[in-house]
């Protein structure tokens, strides 16, 4: 029993262990700690009891609670800050399916983020071609894992327009964002490992860093900028391994790195050995070319570019370059992971890019992305709106009586779905309440033009 009485003390979490010695007690205070979160008694943002008051209220070691809690923290579901204490994440509830159409019968889609189909009429060309080809049936077979020579040579040349000009033996072709990200993670990362990255980001990172115990660290904004002294500050009081960015058109977000931002930021992955993730998902969307992260830092930078927003969402192709030093760990990763990518999705892509039709695609895209951003900034003229013509989704910051996760919950009762901030939340980070937009995913602009409307007069 423990040494003090808890009967009346008030204590924001008092959790229930049986101490069966079946597991480790670390382990079952976390689960415990999970469970709770789960069931709804630990809510996003509750601060916990400080560990040495847990320790005596459940009799075990402070170093009990210590691994509990290291464990909770890498898996996602309790961040701390010196000076503050130890909260619930602010995201922990929110990582739902970000594609799920269920419920969405009589709704405007303007949440999950798809890209334009009009274009695919091309790539079913391109694959009406390709199937009248003598040598078709190869591409059913077994392949090279890290791609063949020809298909790598065309990722090469997919490269070099982003500024991102390497050795064809430095490219690695795998299957799509996520599938990237599960590889580098699983490579290059492990349990316990920190990763810095936006306060709001892609949530596919969050999911997978979370089931592989990798921690994820919130750096805020100033303004439209990530907080580089923060970052600096951080990298130098605690072991961090990795960053991950998404410098075009920053998923959610729509921001620009400024070209001073990306100096600096190179600085600092530099100086602190950083391994770099640079996501480059809508880099096609830039109006004007920008330095990639991974021209000014090579030997620690990893490049992921994407076709399924770029050329048609069912090429799930990416192509991966990277310092010498990880090219055998990524091959292996991929290999483990994949066995090979589907040689015919690649031969697809490859052929857009040799015969130009993926240029076409990309100019098609951006024409009807302008036609479309126009709207928005028609309908939505009196809110800082987020994102330029090009941009594939919008970022509203809403007015401060609602929260992200309320604004999103009405607009769906009206007929529209929209994803709020707190979908994109990393760990506790504190943001301003918004709603994204994903204005390419509704069938026609008519669609687009009655959801603007409805979303205009439920802001007003």
């Amino acid at each position: 029993m423990p040494v003090n009485s808890f009967e009346n003390y008030p204590m924001t979490w008092k959790p229930n262990i049986s101490k069966t010695g079946e597991i480790p007690l670390y382990i079952e205070v976390a689960q415990a700690l999970e469970r709770d979160v789960r069931n709804g008694q630990l809510k996003p943002n509750d601060k916990l009891p400080p560990q040495r008051e847990l320790a005596d209220y459940l009799d075990v070691n402070l170093s009990t609670i210590a691994r509990a809690f290291k464990l909770c923290t890498a898996k996602g579901l309790i961040s701390g800050e010196v000076g503050r204490g130890t909260y619930v994440s602010s995201d922990v509830l929110s990582n739902l399916p970000m594609l799920d159409q269920n419920g969405l019968e009589h709704c405007i889609n303007l949440g999950a983020s798809h890209p334009l189909y009009e274009q695919n009429k091309y790539v079913v060309e391109i694959l009406k071609h390709i199937i009248k080809k003598a040598n078709i049936s190869s591409l059913l077979e077994y392949s090279e894992t890290s791609g063949r020579v020809g298909h790598k040579q065309s990722g090469q040349r997919w490269l070099s327009q982003f500024g991102v000009d390497v050795p064809v033996e430095q490219v690695l072709i795998t299957s799509g964002l996520q599938n990237s990200l599960a590889i580098i993670l699983t490579s290059l990362f492990h349990f316990g490992d920190k990763i810095v990255t936006n306060s709001v980001v892609y949530p596919g990172i969050k999911n997978i860093a979370n089931s592989l115990g990798i921690q994820l660290i919130p750096i805020p904004y100033i303004g439209q900028s990530m907080n580089l002294d923060y970052l600096h500050q951080l990298c130098k009081n605690e072991k961090i391994k990795g960053i991950y960015v998404n410098p075009d058109h920053q998923n959610p977000t729509t921001i620009d790195m400024s070209e001073k931002e990306r100096t600096e930021l190179s600085s600092i992955i530099k100086q602190h050995g950083l391994i770099c993730i640079e996501d480059a998902t809508y880099s096609f969307l830039s109006a004007a070319q920008n330095t990639p992260i991974t021209s000014i830092v090579p030997q620690q930078s990893i490049y992921i570019s994407t076709v399924s927003n770029s050329l048609s969402a069912g090429l799930r192709v990416a192509f991966l370059t990277m310092p010498l030093p990880f090219l055998e760990k990524l091959k292996k990763g991929n290999s483990d992971i994949n066995v090979m990518s589907a040689p015919l999705e690649v031969e697809i892509t490859s052929q857009l890019i040799r015969t130009g039709v993926a240029q076409k695609i990309i100019q098609e895209k951006i024409i009807c992305l302008q036609q479309r951003n126009k709207l928005v900034d028609r309908y939505l003229s009196d809110y800082q709106v987020q994102g330029a013509l090009n941009s594939q989704f919008r970022w509203l910051p809403l007015p401060l009586r609602w929260t992200g996760k309320q604004f999103e919950m009405m607009a769906k009762e009206k007929g529209v779905q929209v994803f709020c901030c707190e979908r994109f939340i990393v760990g506790s980070a504190i943001v301003e309440p918004a709603v994204r937009l994903a204005i390419s995913t509704p069938k026609n602009m008519d669609e687009l033009e009655l959801g603007l409307q409805i979303l205009r007069k439920l802001l007003e």
